[in-house]
């Protein structure tokens, strides 16, 4: 069995550890925004009564600017010497495709994972646990290459790499 050093993919955070603390960043911050998303979530729904569908958008929509802010100033502060516009309408279309992935889990699974569960306050947090998992990852990739993309790599990227395996594997 290999060590874990032996590994190309020790090899690649070693080379981009800038990049490697940058994606810790946004676990923490997509963490933040997870904790933000839940929150308001269960106070729309189930103080103020708001249907689900409508909670879970606006839920995402204060924890999308949550992360946005964070974004800007904590993980890609390099993006700041740019207008907060440059970034914030993409940053926003990227996340409006994520709040419709999270409202087609939601469509599709919140009824039958009640059911399954026999709770509704459990069947909703668990769908919009599922649908979070799903959407992080839509988020940093996209938000890495598109949004943020004139924040420079440091050293080797993760792109090539991808590529070269893909390229073995045929």
């Amino acid at each position: 069995m290999k060590s874990v050093k032996a590994t190309r993919l020790y090899g690649v955070a070693r080379e981009n550890k800038t990049e490697v603390k940058r994606f810790v960043k946004f676990t923490i911050v997509g963490f933040s925004g997870l904790i933000v998303d839940f929150t308001t979530l269960n106070i729309l729904a189930y103080v103020f009564h708001f249907p689900s569908w409508l909670a879970i958008a606006v839920a995402f929509i204060v924890a999308a600017t949550n992360n946005f802010i964070w974004n800007r100033l904590w993980v890609y502060p390099e993006s700041r010497k740019h207008s907060i516009w440059k970034h914030f309408p993409t940053f926003l279309l990227v996340n409006a495709v994520g709040l419709f992935i999270n409202e087609l889990i939601l469509f599709l699974f919140e009824y039958p994972i009640q059911n399954l569960l026999g709770n509704a306050v459990l069947g909703l947090n668990l769908t919009k646990a599922i649908a979070a998992v799903i959407v992080m990852v839509w988020n940093f990739v996209v938000n890495r290459f598109v949004t943020f993309r004139d924040v420079k790599w440091q050293k080797r990227t993760l792109v090539p790499i991808v590529e070269e395996q893909i390229e073995s594997a045929l």
